[in-house]
């Protein structure tokens, strides 16, 4: 019987680790679907999550009472019945540690606020797995009452931590609802077209719908806030007024815009895309005015710094022409980076917080491969303003690519193997180059008329390289206000 017992146990500790490291590998790579059709599916299956997630919290506290009743009072309480009800909870656990995965990849939460939630759940499903194996292979009462208790310790954490979320009504993101709503307002959008340009639905709205709407809509309305109409707006959620006409200060969606990104309450979070500098600007505007939601646009005196963002959805003069298409360059371009970050997370990040340049950096496509980092990195390829390359290979078809940037700002090469010819290439045409390190590379006096035609460059590193002292000498009489790093000026 001992042995049978041993065996069993150990079958399920092989079993339960191979299901918690599955676990974490789903916690640490998965990232949540962005706001699509199958967002809408899993968040309305992870919904569930809330219902069922007391279940396994009223039976652990069930099986500490009989393990407490078992420990004075064995002839009363038999140990198959602890054993077996540990069992039963542990697998009501996994079941709800499933569902609240499932609503993580829904999309409506951050990382940044549900992940010490998941990982002291992920905790919680360890601690318990420890007490069924230990209990069951007969460990000790020692063992079992420190399980029993880190397990009931970690579970008042995680409890704590889930808490704080926001989970709402599942029936109200039943998919066939949510697609409803969004029909419905697609339609009364089409109806509401007077071609008069209303401030709110013209101006503000698109802010919202971009930035917020997401976890803010009819079908999530994250802390019962709705953010889809000029009501839902004034009427708030349960954390407070999201939108108090003439008060900056009371209005919850402008605070939490200024809170740090880091900050677990910041809004929008951190990895969802962040209003630019001119959105919260004319947001924080309208706020102040604190206008009425039929106010239309002729009618009011918008001060001639948001002109920029107005002509960006509205007008008609060459200029709002000009404005619009570069928004609609810039949301194409947003659109790409998105779908790169979620195919190679970390090959390209943003120069500025949620503005269409960005930095490459080589030393970030370990085991990706290359091919098709380079098609997905094509679209971008004129924005990236920053390219890190070192002590790696530059082929031909990498050189074509970086060659295509017009707004490249920053070069560094640093111990690079590519061809002379290559170079000569890379640096053609690169007027708002600033700083460029060719340390270790084929750099030679050939390349000089590439560098001098760069009369904006601040700063040239050229040391081990092929460059001759007459060389550096014509660059520094060429360059004079340029900072020209070798090995004849150290």
């Amino acid at each position: 019987m001992f042995k049978k017992r041993v065996k069993l146990v150990s079958r399920m500790a092989i079993f339960m680790t191979l299901l918690l490291f599955a676990l974490f590998v789903l916690i640490r790579f998965l990232d949540p679907f962005q706001d699509d059709y199958w967002s809408v599916i899993f968040d309305f299956i992870g919904s569930f999550h809330p219902v069922i997630l007391h279940l396994p919290i009223g039976l652990w506290f069930g099986v500490l009472a009989l393990f407490v009743l078992h420990f004075f009072q064995r002839e009363r309480v038999q140990e198959s019945l602890v054993f077996g009800s540990a069992l039963v909870t542990l697998v009501f656990a996994i079941f709800t540690f499933a569902a609240g995965f499932v609503l993580y990849l829904g999309g409506g939460y951050g990382s940044g606020s549900i992940a010490f939630h998941m990982y002291s759940s992920l905790a919680f499903l360890t601690a318990l797995i420890a007490f069924v194996i230990g209990f069951g292979g007969g460990f000790g009462s020692l063992y079992c009452t420190l399980t029993a208790i880190t397990t009931s310790a970690i579970l008042l954490i995680s409890g704590h931590a889930g808490g704080v979320i926001t989970h709402g009504e599942p029936l109200d993101r039943a998919p066939w609802r949510v697609f409803a709503a969004r029909q419905a307002k697609a339609e009364a959008l089409a109806l509401g077209k007077t071609g008069e340009g209303h401030v709110f639905a013209d101006l503000v709205m698109p802010i919202l719908n971009e930035k917020c709407i997401a976890c803010h809509g009819t079908e999530r309305a994250k802390g019962r806030l709705q953010m889809d109409s000029y009501i839902d707006l004034i009427k708030g959620g349960s954390k407070g007024l999201a939108y108090v006409p003439g008060d900056l200060s009371a209005s919850l969606m402008i605070t939490r815009m200024h809170l740090p990104l880091e900050h677990s309450e910041r809004m929008p979070p951190a990895e969802r895309p962040q209003l630019d500098a001119g959105e919260l600007a004319f947001l924080e505007w309208w706020v102040t005015a604190g206008l009425p939601e039929n106010q239309l646009v002729r009618d009011t005196m918008i001060p001639e710094e948001h002109a920029l963002y107005v002509n960006s959805l509205i007008g008609n003069s060459e200029e709002a022409m000009q404005a619009q298409a570069l928004k609609m360059r810039k949301n194409a371009l947003m659109a790409a980076y998105a779908e790169i970050q979620a195919q190679f997370p970390g090959v390209l990040v943003q120069s500025i917080q949620n503005d269409a340049v960005f930095e490459l950096s080589s030393s970030s496509m370990f085991g990706y491969n290359e091919e098709a980092v380079r098609e997905a990195l094509a679209p971008l390829a004129e924005s990236v303003v920053r390219i890190d390359w070192n002590r790696r290979p530059l082929d031909a078809s990498w050189i074509h690519l970086f060659a295509q940037s017009k707004s490249l700002q920053v070069l560094n090469l640093t111990d690079c193997d590519f061809s002379a010819d290559a170079l000569s290439v890379l640096l053609a045409k690169k007027n708002s180059l600033k700083k460029i390190n060719l340390t270790g590379t084929a750099f030679s006096d050939r390349h000089i008329d590439h560098l001098i035609e760069n009369s904006g460059i601040e700063t040239i590193v050229l040391t081990d390289t092929d460059l001759s002292k007459s060389g550096f000498s014509r660059l520094i009489s060429d360059l004079p206000g340029t900072q020209v790093i070798s090995n004849f000026s150290l």
